[in-house]
């Protein structure tokens, strides 16, 4: 009897020290996680840097930038995501990590100078860029059906999308009378 009577004190003893230990470990957890001192965070898309670093100021929350990449929806310097979401609480002095835009992707424009006007096309689209309006010109050196030259020029850089406007070739201006080569030659003896 004196063995069932001290097995059942110490699985008393056991039971109360159990659920003295969940009531000493509930109280040390609110003493560490005080829910007191969280701040909703801020919706910081779509602004810049500098204001979102201001406004997560203001919140006692802290930015950083963990990512630039390209996008076309938002401008070059603008905040495309962040972590947390929008309307979390989250502790005081606690940093949001965002990704901000780079921009949209800049592509060259190919050479297209004396390519037809198919070949100009893919080009364009090989590089990720559209065939724009074309423009038709005479030319004594580009051949009739030919391209002149682009709008803007090959090599310069434009976002992916954008639009290069063509110019081609009528070939060579056909004279009725006198009056073109008169031109023309003045034209030439100008030079030097």
């Amino acid at each position: 009897m004196k063995k069932l009577f001290g097995f059942i004190k110490a699985v008393l003893l056991i039971i109360i020290l159990f659920f003295l230990g969940f009531l000493l470990f509930n109280f040390a957890m609110r003493l560490l996680v005080d829910h007191k001192h969280e701040e909703k965070t801020p919706d910081v898309t779509g602004m810049s840097f500098e204001v979102a670093r201001q406004v997560c100021r203001n919140n006692n929350l802290y930015l950083e930038e963990i990512e630039r990449v390209n996008n076309d929806e938002y401008a070059q310097g603008k905040i495309i995501s962040q972590e947390p979401h929008p309307g979390i609480l989250t502790k005081r002095f606690r940093t949001v990590k965002v990704v901000v835009s780079a921009g949209p992707e800049l592509v060259k424009i190919p050479f297209l100078a004396n390519l037809t006007v198919n070949q100009a096309r893919l080009n364009l689209e090989n590089a990720g860029l559209i065939m724009g309006e074309k423009q038709y010109r005479y030319s004594d050196v580009v051949e009739k059906d030919k391209l002149i030259s682009s709008s803007p020029l090959a090599e310069e850089e434009l976002p992916r999308g954008s639009k290069v406007d063509l110019i081609i070739s009528l070939g060579k201006m056909q004279s009725n009378d006198n009056r073109y080569d008169k031109y023309k030659d003045l034209l030439e003896s100008d030079t030097p």
